[in-house]
């Protein structure tokens, strides 16, 4: 059985794992009585904006980004001589499938801001898309690669400045008092 193989036979636990570390929290937090997010003193219309059902969406693909984009890394980085073109492929695949629903997802969100809410929160969507157009300019630049030669050292160095950006958005998330998942960060052992 090849990696691929492997890997195809553990996505749907993995996309299981993702969507119940994106929303356990939040469903917890409604049974107890608190507010998802723990989000304290702010404005109720603030907090109704961050737990938009879109919103909730587009930070679930975030991580499921992240977390395609950190096993395609280490796998590039680390293990060289037994990563697998089908893995590259279908990792990068995801990734892409992931970016697109973020984008997605982002749109819709915002459409459901009325205009002095989109004004409270222009500086955070003005980071949020700098960091989306570093991450679709890494994704379009990756596509050649894969396409191509599939140099796993610049394949490593472009999702290595993927995870910055993904990080980034984690740290943005929580400074909104949103739980934060960081990505993954890489490890270079």
């Amino acid at each position: 059985m090849t990696h691929f193989d492997q890997l195809l036979k553990l996505l749907p636990f993995l996309i299981v794992i993702l969507l119940l570390s994106a929303f356990g929290p939040m469903l917890s937090a409604q049974e107890g009585g608190q507010r998802p997010g723990m989000m304290g003193d702010r404005p109720e219309a603030m907090v109704k904006m961050m737990q938009e059902q879109n919103k909730v969406l587009a930070n679930a693909s975030i991580q499921y980004l992240a977390t395609f984009t950190n096993a395609l890394h280490l796998q590039a980085a680390q293990r060289q001589d037994q990563i697998d073109p089908g893995f590259i492929k279908a990792a990068f695949g995801e990734m892409q499938r992931s970016f697109a629903l973020i984008e997605q997802f982002q749109k819709a969100h915002v459409k459901t801001m009325d205009a002095a809410m989109q004004g409270k929160v222009k500086m955070m969507m003005e980071g949020m898309n700098r960091n989306l157009a570093g991450l679709k300019e890494n994704l379009d630049f990756l596509e050649k690669e894969i396409q191509g030669g599939q140099n796993l050292q610049v394949i490593a160095s472009r999702t290595g400045e993927m995870l910055n950006y993904l990080d980034e958005l984690s740290k943005m998330r929580a400074a909104q008092g949103g739980r934060s998942n960081p990505p993954m960060k890489k490890e270079m052992n």
